[in-house]
């Protein structure tokens, strides 16, 4: 893997992060599902940071493993690593959750829409990395 490819990779996570951050937000507006606890000016700050961090790891695994993960296309191997991502955050949440297991209640609502955001991610990842990769020479 060269520095271009890994700079691809980051640059693309960060866009289809920060998209994927409005997207969140608009889900969960329309969902109800997480009750906010800022105004929409804050949330839309919020969402976006969080958006383009989240984006930044995917941009950059996605990088990393693309040569490896069993699909041929950008967008099956984004959407993969993405729900993978999301998998691997979800399990470390509920461990770490566990030491004060009153304070925790799985909620299949949210673990549901926290899988289709997932989905959504790969797809805007794995779009974002295509047309990248097509405009640049």
């Amino acid at each position: 893997m060269d520095t271009h490819h890994f700079a691809q990779g980051i640059k693309a996570g960060m866009i289809a992060g920060v998209i994927w951050g409005w997207a969140a937000l608009g889900f969960n507006y329309m969902s109800g599902t997480f009750p906010f606890e800022a105004h929409l000016i804050n949330n839309f700050i919020i969402f976006s940071v969080g958006g383009g961090i989240f984006g930044l790891v995917a941009g950059s695994f996605m990088a990393i493993t693309e040569e490896r993960l069993p699909f041929k296309g950008l967008l099956p191997k984004a959407v993969f690593l993405s729900t993978s991502l999301w998998l691997v955050f979800r399990i470390g949440g509920f461990l770490l959750s566990s030491a004060d297991i009153e304070r925790y209640h799985p909620d299949m609502t949210e673990t549901l829409q926290g899988f289709v955001l997932a989905l959504i991610m790969g797809g805007i990842l794995g779009t974002t990395l295509g047309w990248l990769r097509k405009r640049e020479f």
